[in-house]
């Protein structure tokens, strides 16, 4: 077995993306998004943030884990997101935000836009949105 095959070094992928025709440039034009992928070691850091014990009704002592689709998705979106940069103070100030989940829902206040990115985001990642769909549900 030639070893060397497995022996790749991952770059981080950047993707440009027009997330709202709302953003333009002097000349009128769509100023695109720019978008990177993460590792599978970043998806699992931001899996894990997404889990809550829930008490089981009746059960004193018993939980189950509930995964909050919502939240992952916020946190993919923040993590990926490069520009335009979501933890600059000055955005923040400017569209009385505190926080990087709300100035980007600032930014796309249309659901078709938000989620129109969070399928890009998916994508890029290497979700087919079927998947992604499933992995949310789980």
């Amino acid at each position: 077995m030639n070893l060397e095959a497995f022996m790749i070094e991952e770059k981080e992928e950047i993707v440009e993306y027009i997330a709202s025709k709302k953003f333009k440039d002097k000349e009128g034009k769509p100023i695109p998004w720019k978008l990177r992928t993460i590792t599978a070691k970043e998806n699992d850091e931001l899996r894990k943030q997404c889990y809550k014990q829930i008490q089981i009704p009746g059960k004193k002592s018993q939980y189950r884990q509930d995964f909050d689709s919502s939240k992952y998705l916020e946190l993919l979106a923040i993590k990926c997101i490069v520009e335009p940069n979501l933890k600059s103070v000055e955005l923040q100030d400017y569209y009385h935000v505190m926080s990087e989940v709300d100035l980007l829902k600032e930014h796309l206040l249309k659901p078709a836009e938000y989620d129109s990115l969070i399928t890009k985001l998916q994508e890029i990642n290497g979700y087919d949105l079927e998947e992604a769909v499933e992995e949310a549900k789980n």
